[in-house]
C-alpha cells in the first residue's frame, strides 16, 4: 500500500520570501493580465509595475507576441540547438544583429538572465584561457549588484542581503563600489 504524501496547502517555494509568512498569509493569486494590469482571482486589479520582474516590457497579452507564439507552437514547442537549428530562431538573430553594433555578428541564446551572466562569465574566461593570458581570470562585481541566482551570477552580486549565506559557494571577485553619479560625481563626469 501506498504511503500517502503529506502535501502542504500550498506547495510552491517561493523565491526571496520568508516562507513563515506564507504558511499564515497566502500569496496574492493573480488569475490574469492584460497590458500592464494584473487580475487576482477576487477582480481587483493591479498594476505590474515591474513588469513581472522585467520579462514582460511589452505588456501581458500583446497581440503580435501572442499571435507569435501561437504560429511557432503550432510548428514546434521547443528543439535543441545542440548541432540543430529553426527558421525562427535564425530570423530572431538576425533581427538582432542588425540592432547590434557591427562587431558583435553572432547571437547566443539563453533562457534567463542569470543563465546568460553564466553565459558571458565562460565565454569571458575562455577567450583569455585561449589568447594564452590564463592570468585573466578575475571578474569585477558592482557593490550594489544583482544579477540573478546562479551561483556565477550570485557570486558577481554585491547585496549582503540576497548573497551573504552562500559566500562559500562563490567563486572570489573583486567588489568596487558602484557608480552614482547623481549623489557621488567624479571630476570631469556628468549624469546626463
Amino acid at each position: 500500500m501506498k504511503k500517502e504524501k503529506n502535501i502542504p496547502r500550498d506547495p510552491v517555494w517561493y523565491p526571496f520570501t520568508q516562507m513563515q509568512e506564507f504558511m499564515v498569509h497566502s500569496p496574492l493569486p493573480i488569475a490574469s493580465a492584460q497590458g500592464c494590469w494584473l487580475e487576482d482571482v477576487n477582480g481587483r486589479r493591479y498594476l505590474d509595475g515591474v513588469s513581472s520582474l522585467w520579462a514582460n516590457v511589452h505588456g501581458h497579452q500583446h497581440p503580435v507576441i501572442n499571435r507569435a507564439i501561437e504560429e511557432q507552437m503550432g510548428r514546434v514547442a521547443h528543439s535543441t540547438m545542440l548541432g540543430l537549428s529553426h527558421p525562427g530562431g535564425i530570423e530572431l538573430a538576425r533581427q538582432l544583429v542588425e540592432l547590434a553594433p557591427e562587431t558583435l555578428s553572432r547571437i547566443f541564446y539563453s533562457d534567463s538572465g542569470a543563465t546568460a551572466v553564466e553565459i558571458a562569465l565562460k565565454m569571458a574566461y575562455q577567450y583569455w584561457q585561449l589568447k594564452g593570458e590564463t592570468q585573466r581570470y578575475k571578474f569585477l562585481k558592482l557593490s550594489e549588484a544583482y544579477h540573478g541566482d546562479t551561483i556565477g551570477a550570485v557570486s558577481l552580486g554585491g547585496m549582503d542581503l540576497f548573497h551573504e549565506r552562500f559566500d562559500r559557494l562563490l567563486f572570489d571577485s573583486i567588489k568596487v563600489p558602484t557608480p552614482n553619479l547623481y549623489r557621488h560625481p567624479f571630476p570631469g563626469a556628468t549624469a546626463a
